[in-house]
């Protein structure tokens, strides 16, 4: 998404730094945060909770002058698909049941693609494990990142 987003006449350190926001950003419901309920997937994953720090987001942008709303209006659109898409990508896991709607229901939700699986642990150590899950990432996700590249090179051209 931050491909996508990013103002095509950026210079490289800016677009390393709003690449770097969307990375931050698409990751935020996995950060280790008190209180955040990570390790259950709960608070952390819930809709309702990451829509509402979005909405006081927007509301914020939204008091900002008019010239400072126009220009990153669209990196402000694309980081919050890219907050939102955790979710999704989350929901693939076939050891991933998120509970999206707390606190309203403790119902989870899971769509497991087969060969998408959790880390055991954060690495390092890359064992054979870690190893195969990351391969298989790269492998579904990638494909991806260069559909993105190839319609940022043709929207540009």
């Amino acid at each position: 998404m931050g491909i996508l987003c990013m103002p095509i006449s950026d210079r490289l350190p800016r677009r390393l730094i709003i690449l770097i926001a969307f990375i931050a950003v698409a990751n935020l419901p996995d950060w280790p945060i008190p209180g955040w309920g990570h390790d259950r997937l709960i608070v952390s994953h819930s809709i309702l909770v990451n829509g509402a720090a979005i909405v006081c987001l927007a509301i914020g942008l939204g008091l900002q002058g008019a010239l400072y709303r126009q220009t990153y209006r669209r990196l402000f659109i694309g980081l919050m698909i890219s907050w939102l898409s955790h979710f999704l990508l989350d929901a693939f896991y076939v050891d991933s049941r998120l509970a999206i709607f707390w606190p309203f229901s403790q119902a989870t939700v899971s769509v497991p693609v087969p060969w998408l699986k959790t880390l055991p642990h954060v690495p390092p150590p890359f064992d054979a494990p870690v190893t195969r899950i990351l391969i298989f990432e790269i492998l579904t996700f990638c494909p991806l990142m260069a559909v993105a590249l190839a319609f940022r090179r043709w929207k540009a051209s």
